[in-house]
């Protein structure tokens, strides 16, 4: 607030803007992302297209699953195993699809799951550039470093022009892509690697 000579007050604007510390851009507008495709996308519109019938028949999953599970201790995070397993066939035809629609399809959808994941390790202070990872951490903080892969993936998905139509397809199709990863051991660790 200022004064004038004759006595009025007046509001300056400042119109600056101090970031500090910022790790992306900063867009004031429409970002140019929302404008690009991503592979990832392509995937859940493929399997969204899916026909699938709810069978209330459960599935089980395999052993080596069910120990990777225990070992990464992930256990609060086994409905989205379910949905995997409800719907696993499906993903498997969505990543054929993509493998016709985009070269190196799938191969580029692991790279950035795993990648998420490095993301996630140097989250949490995660060591695995000059040695093992520590299993130990990975379990201490194994829920979120799954919620931030979820989360990221999903960030990616709503930012793209190819985006999915429906919420429920988003929601489930990251959810079953981030399961079928981890079956895959391209997020999380592997039991069979481990000492």
């Amino acid at each position: 607030m200022t004064t004038s000579n004759d006595g009025r007050t007046t509001s300056l604007v400042n119109k600056t803007i101090n970031v500090e510390h910022n790790a992306g851009n900063i867009i004031i507008g429409t970002s140019p992302e929302y404008e690009i495709s991503s592979a990832i996308n392509e995937l859940l519109n493929s399997l969204a297209n899916k026909p699938f019938k709810f069978n209330t028949q459960r599935r089980y999953p395999s052993s080596e699953t069910v120990i990777k599970i225990e070992h990464n201790n992930l256990r609060a995070k086994s409905h989205i195993i379910k949905q995997y397993l409800d719907h696993s066939s499906k993903v498997e035809e969505a990543y054929s699809d993509i493998d016709s629609l985009i070269t190196f399809g799938k191969d580029t959808i692991f790279r950035n799951l795993n990648n998420l994941y490095y993301l996630a390790l140097d989250a949490v202070n995660i060591e695995y550039l000059t040695c093992e990872i520590d299993i130990y951490k990975v379990r201490e903080n194994s829920e979120f470093i799954l919620d931030f892969i979820i989360q990221k993936l999903k960030n990616n998905v709503f930012e793209s022009s190819n985006t999915p139509i429906y919420k429920e397809h988003v929601e489930l199709g990251v959810n079953v892509v981030v399961a079928h990863a981890f079956i895959e051991c391209i997020i999380m660790e592997n039991p069979n690697y481990d000492s």
